[in-house]
């Protein structure tokens, strides 16, 4: 009997190092990533997120008024102000402290997107219908060098009676950039050539389709455009470095309701699936299976609060978080094995702004 206890006793200490050991493992495996949240309102803001445990821990609260879309860049974050005809870009510089400094320079009417390109910064300025280059000096935004405005309409009336740029997409392994043209059913292509940014040509999409944001398949072979008017899905197969050629080879429709309210697109880090968020109805993401020729296939749909502006996903691949504008809230979903999506508990409330945009650093 003694020595039965002997072995009790040994297994449960077994038991307990082997739990403990497990438990040190994932602590050791979980990744707090950080995320930068621009909205309608008065702020930007930065969380920390555990993957672990699918908490938020506030890090920074930066006042900011209109910063509908900001994104991190080593110890600097970059927005854009929409307020019209004042609007501007931020940049803030992180001290170690957490004191910021904010300097804030003119582009066209309502950006609605940043972007850095080696030593500059770009915006794309919706009802400006331009695109706004600025310097780079030490992380700090120096005076805007160029405006490179646009041109045209489109069939859809309210809509499209101007141009309206509204992203910029880098074509992967290559110097070129893409501006999606909501107003006038194009997607520009563009250059810089000693400095100066260049219009080079367009892509033209179906009239009334509305081109909003840009994603590229992992090989870079195959682009992928959400429409904001049509709710479709256009697949363009890619060939040339030097001269992009782009071929339109498939269109699907994404949005079920035909809502007129498509935002965002991305492409989930493994290759296999594409997401694609729908506002204005039946509110949500819709989810696409990537085929060995570029093409998609949609396999599901998950609602989400509303007004789902724009969404990102974790790098590693596992999460995908959602800006849900007009509840003032980020829901969280866990990305299955065959891409659906799951709602976890985890949501970030907001009690003073709307949250507009998502950009995750590691």
């Amino acid at each position: 009997m003694k020595r039965s206890g002997n072995i009790t006793l040994l297994c449960g200490a077994a038991a307990v190092i082997l739990s403990s050991v497990i438990m040190l493992y994932l602590l050791k495996n979980e990744t707090v990533m950080q995320i930068t949240t621009g909205t309608y309102g008065s702020h930007i803001y930065r969380y920390g997120f555990d993957t672990g445990s699918l908490e938020f821990s506030l890090l920074e609260k930066i006042e900011a008024e209109n910063a509908s879309y900001a994104i991190k860049d080593a110890d600097n974050i970059y927005a854009v102000s929409e307020t019209g005809n004042d609007s501007g870009a931020y940049s803030f510089s992180l001290g170690d402290e957490t004191a910021m400094t904010a300097d804030k320079r003119q582009t066209g009417a309502d950006p609605c997107f940043i972007m850095r390109y080696e030593d500059w910064i770009l915006t794309a300025d919706y009802s400006g219908g331009s695109v706004t280059v600025f310097p780079l000096c030490d992380g700090v935004l120096g005076d805007c060098i160029q405006r490179l405005e646009f041109q045209g309409e489109g069939p859809v009336e309210g809509r499209q009676e101007s141009s309206h740029i509204h992203q910029l997409k880098l074509i992967p392994d290559t110097d070129w950039i893409l501006a999606s043209d909501l107003g006038a059913d194009r997607i520009r292509l563009l250059r810089f050539e000693d400095g100066i940014l260049i219009h080079k040509g367009d892509i033209v999409c179906p009239a009334g389709s509305g081109p909003r944001h840009l994603e590229f398949s992992l090989d870079g072979k195959t682009l992928y455009c959400i429409s904001e008017l049509s709710g479709n899905v256009l697949v363009y197969s890619t060939g040339g470095n030097e001269n992009p050629e782009f071929t339109l080879i498939q269109h699907i429709q994404a949005d079920e309701v035909n809502a007129g309210g498509s935002a965002d697109i991305h492409l989930h880090p493994s290759g296999k699936y594409l997401y694609t968020s729908h506002r204005l109805d039946n509110d949500g993401i819709a989810i696409f299976k990537t085929l060995p020729d570029g093409r998609i296939e949609k396999i599901g749909y998950s609602r989400t609060g509303r007004h789902p502006r724009n969404f990102c996903i974790s790098p590693d691949g596992s999460l995908l978080f959602v800006a849900c504008r007009d509840d003032r809230i980020i829901q969280v979903f866990h990305i299955e094995d065959d891409g659906h999506l799951t709602l976890t508990p985890s949501v970030l409330c907001f009690e003073e702004d709307m949250p507009s945009s998502i950009y995750i650093t590691d």
